[in-house]
């Protein structure tokens, strides 16, 4: 190739370096800011201007970019989404490895992430896991919920299973999905709260030892349904 082609080549691709850098940093604001305005305000004064507003962006680059609002909602939700599942999956991994587990147990191991926001949680941490929090009660279907994390729901009742052996498959996903509700549900009034709630441990452990009763109780229930049949 000619040197004045190869450098002309050069030139165009140096130049679109930047260009590809300021797209990059775009999409990431309209993506924290997004996250930022459902972890505050929920998803009702939620607009393409307002989203754009909080990212210093004009409020076209949102559908270029993204293409729809409920994309940039799923993207958002997408970006941070292995950082959550890696805890939770890590945490159950760990209970496998030990050989024995309960009921509190399991519920932990998903839980925990959400136990921990409060004031020391970083911002955009925060953020992420009340966007999670506000979406799981946002979509009565749980489709959303289920493309993002299905596999730790999945191995979070194969864990029950385990220690709740008797209750029916169908039963025991309707409890764990309440279980899940209830502990998102927790973690949303900590995030209405604003960042300013004291550290929730202790109510977290209530939580969870709550929520743990309701599961063996449907284990005694099925008990009790088999015995008088």
């Amino acid at each position: 190739m000619p040197l004045d082609h190869a450098l002309g080549s050069l030139g165009t691709e140096t130049a679109h370096r930047p260009e590809r850098r300021r797209g990059d940093d775009t999409r990431a604001r309209l993506l924290d800011a997004v996250e930022a305005l459902i972890a505050d305000h929920g998803f009702k004064p939620l607009t393409h201007r307002t989203i754009a507003s909080r990212a210093e962006a004009h409020v076209a680059l949102l559908n270029y970019h993204f293409g729809s609002k409920e994309q940039l909602i799923e993207e958002a939700l997408a970006r941070r989404a292995g950082q959550l599942l890696g805890l939770q999956h890590d945490a159950l991994a760990a209970l496998r490895s030990r050989g024995d587990w309960g009921v509190e147990d399991v519920l932990w191991a998903y839980g925990r992430p959400f136990a921990s926001l409060d004031h020391d949680a970083a911002p955009t941490w925060r953020n992420y896991l009340c966007l999670v929090a506000r979406l799981a009660g946002h979509d009565p279907s749980d489709s959303i919920m289920l493309r993002h994390f299905g596999s730790v729901y999945r191995e979070c009742l194969t864990a029950l299973r385990h220690t709740l052996p008797g209750v029916d498959d169908d039963v025991l996903a309707a409890g764990f999905r309440n279980c899940r509700l209830l502990i998102e549900h927790d973690a949303l009034a900590r995030c209405k709260a604003g960042g300013t709630a004291p550290t929730a441990t202790m109510r977290a452990e209530q939580l969870i030892a709550f929520l743990a009763g309701g599961l063996r109780a449907l284990a005694t229930q099925t008990s009790e349904q088999t015995t008088a049949h």
